[in-house]
């Protein structure tokens, strides 16, 4: 009887050894969180305020000039589409249902059936490898690093590729998480193309503009900052929304740490004594 609650001992101690290392790297992983969506949120505000400015001046200006049109943005439809899905994760785990929210969403919109027919741009560790478990064929690029630091260079790709495609795209469709409230982070499906610029609230003047270039020039520049900052705030979305994830499932795991320690940690001292007790008995017993 001795022998086995020594070895009770033993294995709780092992056991109270372990959780308490556990608690230290979800508190360091809250922590580190909590600091990265502190520093994404800074951003926030002025990123919304640019993207509002860029499609507000090019809705006007494209209102002024209803000759123009971009058969990148506004594709004509034809009998052989040409659709495009950008799928947005996160690099790293650890983040509760973050991912496997957005897979749920991808896999009821997408069927089984139109999946071999669409082309795929997969952007973070854990989509890419949801990607190419897939038997689809159409991988146009895929882009396991996603970090802030990462993201203006995914940008100008994902730019480049849907600008310079040799036949346009007929639809691009974004699948990424958005951050509702802070506790709660929702996968949604954004349409990029076709094109729909920010409508503004009132009705717009018509403007008396002075050109230095075409009409058409300004219009195209226009057109490519407006995708590219509407691609920009998606991605940034996510990342904010991961953290966030993040930080609720490691403050989970913290408590649920802190728990368990306490429960093992009272169980190993009522081991201890009652290993105590037994020994005293058998040697006040021997006098």
């Amino acid at each position: 009887m001795g022998y086995v609650l020594v070895a009770q001992l033993i294995q709780m101690r092992q056991r109270i050894k372990a959780v308490e290392t556990i608690k230290k790297i979800t508190h360091a992983m809250r922590l580190i969180s909590m600091s990265t969506h502190t520093r994404l949120r800074g951003k926030q505000e002025p990123l919304k305020e640019y993207q509002n400015a860029i499609s507000t001046l090019f809705q006007k200006v494209k209102t002024a000039t209803p000759a123009w049109n971009s058969s990148v943005l506004y594709p004509e439809q034809k009998i052989s589409d040409k659709n495009l899905l950008i799928l947005v994760g996160s690099q790293k785990g650890l983040c509760g249902n973050f991912n496997s929210a957005l897979f749920r969403l991808f896999e009821r919109t997408i069927t089984p059936e139109q999946l071999p027919e669409m082309h795929i741009i997969a952007i973070g560790k854990k989509v890419v490898n949801f990607i190419k478990k897939g038997s689809t064929e159409k991988i146009v690029a895929l882009y396991p690093e996603f970090t802030s630091a990462t993201m203006p260079t995914i940008v100008h790709s994902l730019v480049d590729l849907i600008m310079s495609s040799t036949e346009p795209f007929t639809s691009v469709t974004f699948f990424s998480n958005k951050l509702k409230t802070f506790f709660t982070q929702k996968p949604h499906e954004s349409i990029l193309i076709p094109f729909e610029a920010k409508k503004q609230e009132k009705k717009a003047n018509k403007l008396d503009l002075m050109w230095e270039h075409t009409p058409h020039e300004v219009l195209d520049i226009l057109a490519l900052q407006a995708l590219e900052v509407t691609i920009q705030h998606l991605l940034f979305e996510s990342l904010l929304a991961e953290q966030a994830a993040r930080f609720i499932s490691m403050d989970s795991s913290t408590r649920n740490a802190e728990k368990i320690l306490e429960e093992t940690i009272l169980w190993y001292n009522k081991l201890r004594q009652a290993k105590i007790t037994r020994e005293l008995t058998e040697l006040t017993g021997s006098f």
